[in-house]
């Protein structure tokens, strides 16, 4: 769900007006204003599970599982510093308003707001923690059954900071793309028939048709197995599993035969080969 987390200017717009009712909602200490916040701050959420669907479950699971942890880190570093407590508490939530951030790392960004509901589910429902690894509800779940209040949104206006957010995150990724492409040394791109058999989904970037596996990735060509331990840009054909085009970057020349190449630390290649200057194209079948 990460990796094909959608950049809808809408769902955007929302996202970031929820994160700055959360941030206010932590901060507030006029219970009746602060549960304001919170009551808009879900219905926000609520009017985007109907635009990105299953990625906002993504989010939702996100946010409880990391957010404890990063709760844990804040009630140690609070204790221990001598900042005070409000100085700490802004300084964990300021990824709350930071939209660029919030934007290009949606992951990392439910950290933040993961810690805020934790912050928030000690001042309305203080024995959370004894029955939270009981339940499979999220921390979202557990804070929204404590409030019956809603709100309607209103039609949604599309701020242009929204929309220079939105082209900052797709540069962004594009930059990585053109980063890795202009890399020295042998590039070559497989095409053909391909079967992902296995990557690190938390670093992957997206663009377009193309998924750039900045870790490892494990495919199957031929029903042989070839597991390559550095970074490779995908072409997806259908879904993140199926690709027709593998471009990765050798420090060191292939071993050319007949009807194969040979490439260090990767294996032997069987397949139709051409080579120009530093760029060999293997085919296969």
């Amino acid at each position: 769900m990460g990796i094909t987390y959608p950049l809808l200017k809408e769902n955007v717009e929302l996202r970031n007006q929820e994160r700055e009712h959360l941030f206010s909602a932590m901060l507030e200490k006029n219970v009746s204003k602060k549960k304001q916040h919170l009551t808009i701050f879900m219905a926000l959420r609520d009017k985007r599970a109907a635009i990105i669907n299953e990625h906002l479950l993504y989010e939702n699971f996100i946010e409880t599982i990391e957010g404890p942890a990063l709760y844990v880190e804040l009630k140690a570093f609070s204790e221990k510093s001598p900042i005070s407590y409000k100085s700490v508490l802004k300084t964990y939530g300021q990824p709350l308003l930071d939209k660029y951030f919030s934007t290009t790392n949606i992951r990392r960004s439910c950290y933040s707001s993961g810690l805020v509901m934790c912050l928030l589910l000690d001042e309305f429902s203080p024995g959370w923690k004894g029955n939270f690894w009981n339940k499979e509800e999220s921390l979202y779940d557990l804070l929204k059954q404590l409030f019956d209040d809603r709100v309607k949104i209103n039609a949604l206006e599309i701020t242009p900071e929204t929309k220079e957010v939105i082209n900052f995150a797709k540069q962004n990724r594009k930059n990585e793309f053109e980063n890795f492409e202009q890399q020295k040394g042998i590039h070559l791109i497989i095409e053909g028939e391909m079967i992902v058999k296995s990557f690190d989904p938390m670093n992957i970037v997206s663009f377009e048709e193309r998924l750039l596996h900045k870790n490892f990735i494990k495919v199957s060509i031929n029903n042989e197995d070839y597991l390559v331990r550095q970074p490779a840009i995908a072409l997806c054909k259908s879904g993140l599993h199926n690709i027709k085009k593998l471009h990765i970057i050798l420090n060191n020349e292939p071993i050319e035969r007949k009807d194969s190449i040979i490439i260090d630390g990767i294996g032997v290649l069987k397949g139709r080969y051409k080579k120009k200057e530093n760029v060999m194209h293997l085919y296969v079948d």
